[in-house]
């Protein structure tokens, strides 16, 4: 039995993170270490006013776990975990420790284990327990020194009775953005694993040994409890694809519907829903937001050899269908594609509105382990990855494809569009969120237009000042491409 367990979030807020959303895969973890802990806090930095673990060390302190799930500042958390006292048992996981454990382990010389992969059951066996040596997806510093590799743990679906330990949270959790709060209270919530497709740019559909990983849902009946018990407005579905079974989709919506649960919801769909327009106005009917769609490209040549299982014209006569509910419709494109001119690469904002669509996120095209990017670009004349493994060309450079990404947001958030969007939500939204958002919205476009007023003041200013000479970069840690699906937990 731990006495006292310290769950840490180690990314700092900064001008652009996402402060809205608390870290469900950590407070999983948390939730399966209960039964084995006299007490668990859950820090998230981007919360709290000093990004370190040392103000929340108590002398019972004896078991920090540390969620690393993304490639920024990792010196930082690198520093933090090695500020630790050494006889406290120290633990990492997520999907950045998963994809190099050896890093962690030979870096941190504190740090006791590194659990690979989904985090809450091997985290219950080690609490239990269990012989470390028999604890699959771990990787472990032996009583001597050696650095021990377990072999991988499979796959599981989530246990329907296990929930998010949301009641450790420090704060509650609002939509802002650029740092302000709107006042609507947000959740996330898994309702399933994996994902049945093998779009070739990307690897969700194998965990980070390239092992695929089957889409395993969770029943409807404990999502909807689980829904039931937050205290949210707006909730996120964290799955990979959410409609990927439309009678599962159905089941779920009627029982939000009969249960009378009056919030709103934001799913990633496939294209292929538009086959099912019954399913469509059950969603429609039961509070659901927005639909994020992975469209990625406006040439049949990219979508062909991406995978994608459709082409421009299905993709047009599919959004046809979508756009006749009042349903937002957000739509992902990806730029730096292969053998895309960057005139065909500026037609997303046209091929956008055309489609009706009302969001739009535009990525830069990444090689992930196992997606096969790496052997594309090697094998393809002019095609190169930059050291964080975006994939650029000798037409376009890796900031000239960045800079494209601005110019696409330009093109297509005209303020009409904006002004059309902000009345459809205002024909979707549920009475008592609008009128939360009628005492909330006006401070917050207050605050927002005088941070980005301050901020254009800051910029104007530095142009007018004699350049200083640049402090030298410390070397960058190498740490190898996110891997894995977006569901890993920890």
């Amino acid at each position: 039995m731990f006495r006292h367990v310290l769950c840490v979030y180690p990314y700092p807020r900064t001008s652009c993170s996402l402060t809205s959303f608390p870290p469900l895969g950590l407070e999983y973890v948390a939730a399966a270490l209960r039964p084995h802990a006299e007490q668990i806090e859950v820090i998230n930095f981007r919360h709290e006013r000093t990004p370190s673990t040392q103000p929340f060390l108590r002398p019972e302190t004896d078991l920090v776990c540390y969620s690393i799930n993304w490639r920024l500042g990792l010196e930082l958390i690198r520093d933090d975990i090695n500020a630790l006292p050494p006889g406290v048992m120290t633990i990492l996981g997520g999907r950045t420790a998963t994809e190099d454990p050896r890093y962690w382990l030979e870096a941190c010389p504190h740090v006791n284990a590194v659990v690979c992969g989904d985090g809450e059951q091997a985290m219950a066996e080690i609490a239990a327990g269990r012989a470390w040596s028999e604890v699959a997806g771990l990787s472990y510093r032996a009583d001597d020194g050696r650095l021990v590799f377990n072999p991988p743990r499979a796959n599981a679906p989530l246990d329907d009775q296990l929930l998010p330990a949301r009641d450790l949270r420090r704060q509650p959790y609002y939509l802002t953005s650029k740092g302000v709060s709107t006042g609507i209270k947000i959740d996330k919530v898994a309702g399933s694993r994996g994902c049945p497709f093998n779009c070739k740019f990307c690897s969700f559909a194998v965990n980070p040994w390239g092992v695929r990983r089957p889409w395993s849902p969770r029943s409807a009946e404990s999502i909807v409890r689980e829904i039931e018990q937050t205290d949210a407005d707006l909730i996120f579905f964290v799955d990979d694809v959410f409609t990927h079974q439309p009678d599962r989709v159905i089941e779920i919506c009627d029982l939000l519907i009969a249960k009378k649960i009056r919030k709103h919801y934001i799913v990633n769909a496939r294209l292929e829903i538009a086959k099912r327009p019954d399913v469509l106005r059950k969603m429609e009917q039961a509070g659901f937001l927005a639909l994020l769609i992975g469209v990625e490209s406006t040439q049949n040549a990219t979508l062909k050899s991406m995978g994608k299982g459709f082409t421009v014209e299905q993709i047009r006569q599919r959004f046809a269908v979508l756009r006749q509910f009042r349903i937002l419709l957000n739509a992902y494109f990806i730029v730096g594609n292969i053998g895309e001119t960057e005139e065909q690469m500026l037609s997303v904002a046209a091929f956008a509105r055309s489609l009706g669509v009302d969001l739009i996120h535009v990525s830069r095209l990444r090689s992930d382990p196992y997606s096969g990017l790496n052997e594309l670009v090697a094998q393809t004349p002019g095609y190169h990855l930059d050291e964080q493994d975006f994939v650029y060309s000798d037409a376009c450079s890796a900031q000239h494809i960045a800079d494209l990404r601005k110019t696409i947001d330009r093109q297509f958030y005209s303020p009409r569009h904006v002004a059309g969007v902000v009345l459809k939500l205002l024909r979707i939204l549920h009475w008592r969120v609008l009128a939360r958002g009628a005492l909330t919205i006006p401070a917050f476009l207050t605050l927002l237009v005088a941070k980005q007023t301050a901020r254009k003041v800051r910029k104007w200013m530095s142009t007018c000042r004699p350049e200083k000479p640049s402090a030298p970069v410390p070397p960058a840690v190498h740490v190898p491409a996110q891997a894995g699906s977006g569901q890993t937990v920890f």
